[in-house]
């Protein structure tokens, strides 16, 4: 039987049928019948950028409009904002990143592709932001959960601290530790290099060979190093749950003792930091999120936000921990002792 082949029919109808009217070479042709994974029509426009410019634009613009999965719509936008800047319209391409940064839902992958990218052309705020959407589920955490984590996994987070640095911010926990982490990693050239579970992830190929910030000498700390975390104070919690910013069936006092815990964690972990906690508002949250495409529901957002915005110095930062006998941090008007404070919180 001759002919050519189709494209596989579990793809999405609409995105088929573009496909199928499109000059792509025989070979492709004969992957797309193996397969159901629009991944491949990806690759695919990736691999002809260079000998068919216009079949790969064809592609990435079908998959832009139909790909099932956001993250394959996002890649597309990048790949074709890579492939327009490559043929000399930087002005286009711009807008096709912008059009990611402002779309509220960039995968963790892509964020640190942008990340990097931003980083290499001077884009400090740019790169940090998208930093913190690449970490924003370690962020989430405490510092010293980053112990745990392979080389792949410090990545993002030797970016993260290195971009910080160069904006003249002082090193937070997950700075200290990702660097720490660091020095003592195991060697890990026989690693994977793909970012688990997010599609399109593959790292550079010589990620591995590029310098780390100080992988071999630590850099010299700040006499002060402060860490600050962000809560919503007792008086707002129920318009924070109402607007969806904390889950509407938790007890809200959850939202304090978490950020206690973690408070106490990291002060064993790591005894010379200064720690701190800063009110915020379910509006300077909404409106942080907005401007900056984030979740605002998502937990690493109240990080992402006292990354960006507060000054560590900032006299909305309280220390901690309270004395035993002053007011709790979290705004009960309790004294602390009895509030977070209380020994029975572990």
């Amino acid at each position: 039987m001759t002919g050519t082949p189709p494209v596989p029919a579990a793809l999405p109808r609409t995105l088929r049928e573009t496909v199928q009217d499109l000059p792509l070479p025989t070979r492709l042709r004969a992957e797309l019948a193996a397969t159901t994974d629009a991944h491949v029509l990806l690759g695919a426009a990736v691999d002809l950028r260079e000998s068919d410019p216009d079949s790969a634009r064809a592609l990435l613009d079908a998959l832009r409009a139909h790909a099932p999965d956001p993250a394959h719509r996002q890649y597309a936008t990048h790949a074709l904002a890579d492939l327009l800047h490559g043929q000399g319209r930087p002005d286009e391409a711009a807008r096709l990143i912008d059009g990611l940064l402002d779309s509220g839902r960039l995968d963790r992958g892509l964020a640190l592709i942008l990340a990097e990218d931003f980083t290499a052309t001077g884009a400090l705020d740019r790169a940090l932001h998208c930093y913190n959407i690449a970490c924003r589920s370690i962020l989430a955490g405490p510092a010293e959960t980053v112990a745990g984590l392979d080389r792949i996994g410090l990545v993002p987070l030797l970016g993260r601290a290195a971009v910080r640095e160069r904006l003249g911010l002082t090193p937070d926990g997950h700075d200290l530790a990702a660097r720490e982490a660091d020095r003592h990693r195991p060697d890990a050239a026989s690693e994977p290099r793909r970012l688990s579970g997010d599609v399109g992830a593959d790292l550079p190929s010589d990620m591995f060979d590029r310098p780390f910030p100080e992988a071999d000498e630590p850099r010299p700390l700040p006499e002060t190093v402060r860490e600050n975390h962000a809560f919503f104070p007792s008086p707002a919690l129920a318009e924070a749950r109402e607007r969806g910013l904390l889950p509407a069936d938790t007890d809200p006092a959850a939202h304090h003792h978490g950020i206690e815990r973690t408070l106490r964690a990291q002060a064993r972990g790591f005894p010379d930091v200064h720690l701190g906690t800063i009110a915020v508002t379910p509006d300077e949250i909404t409106a942080f999120a907005a401007e900056h495409g984030l979740d605002p529901a998502d937990p690493g957002t109240l990080r992402a936000w006292i990354s960006a915005v507060p000054d560590p110095g900032s006299p909305r930062v309280t220390a901690w921990p309270p004395e035993r006998n002053h007011p709790c941090w979290c705004g009960s008007t309790r004294k602390y002792k009895k509030c977070c404070g209380s020994p029975s919180l572990r």
